[in-house]
């Protein structure tokens, strides 16, 4: 099935920095509608727009992780406007909480946080978010607060309530690679129970390839798995789900996504 997008991708990761030519001419070869690189701090995120340039179903979201909100500093905001505000940067991300590994302070994770949320609010954009081990923060601190245009919650990890929540918070949801494990039958639950207009696919490479890649290095080209696990998840035609997901994908990113094929 080509014409896919992958909503969630890092070619900027070192992963990639020995051949990414040749990643980008097997993503080419693929067909992708979109393939839209995350930032994880400014630098990635300056990155991803320097890749959005290469090919016209390359785009770019802008922001800084939490594991990398340690790094964030007075000069960050007026950065990240100005990247947020690039022709090819569809949105803010990914940003969040991670309480897994903690790896950038609590107190920390948050303020930086609350304080892209904010801008993404302020400039009407969606945001894209990475929540683990955190959900009852998220939706604490978030309330209360001006809201980005649409928010995505990337390669959602929670249980079927925490979807629940967020969808009555109006918030979409991505998958990738774990949709294909063995042990996400709650995973596969949740994207079965998901309307349709809430779901979006990832990869978030060069993580969480799908089966039978599972261990090695993820791209964009390997969605095609995912996908089809989806079709399978949710008793649909494939035409139809990459009809749907197109059109989630451009209503979600609007009005700067563009869609090739």
């Amino acid at each position: 099935m080509n014409g896919l997008i992958d909503t969630h991708a890092h070619l900027q990761d070192e992963a990639f920095s020995g051949d990414f030519e040749a990643v980008v001419e097997k993503i080419a070869a693929s067909k992708p509608a979109a393939v839209i690189n995350a930032g994880t701090d400014l630098a990635t995120s300056r990155r991803a727009v320097e890749i959005s340039r290469m090919r016209p179903w390359f785009w770019a979201l802008a922001g800084v992780h939490p594991h990398d909100a340690k790094t964030w500093d007075a000069s960050s905001s007026g950065e990240l406007r100005r990247l947020a505000g690039d022709p090819r940067t569809v949105g803010i991300g990914e940003i969040g909480l991670d309480y897994h590994y903690d790896f950038s302070p609590r107190d920390t994770q948050r303020e930086v946080f609350l304080a892209q949320w904010r801008l993404g609010a302020e400039l009407g954009i969606p945001v894209v978010i990475h929540i683990r081990e955190a959900f009852d923060d998220f939706f604490h601190f978030i309330e209360g607060e001006p809201r980005p245009s649409r928010v995505l919650l990337h390669c959602f990890s929670g249980d079927l309530d925490t979807a629940r929540k967020a969808l009555d918070e109006g918030f979409s949801f991505s998958i990738g690679g774990p949709l294909t494990y063995p042990k996400s039958e709650e995973t596969r639950t949740i994207f079965r129970f998901l309307p349709d207009e809430r779901i979006h696919l990832e990869t978030d490479c060069p993580y969480l390839a799908p089966i039978p890649f599972r261990g090695k290095r993820n791209d964009p080209s390997l969605i095609e798995h995912t996908f089809r696990k989806l079709c399978e998840v949710r008793r649909a035609e494939p035409e139809e789900m990459a009809r749907i997901l197109r059109d989630n994908a451009l209503r979600f990113f609007a009005p700067k996504l563009t869609l090739q094929g």
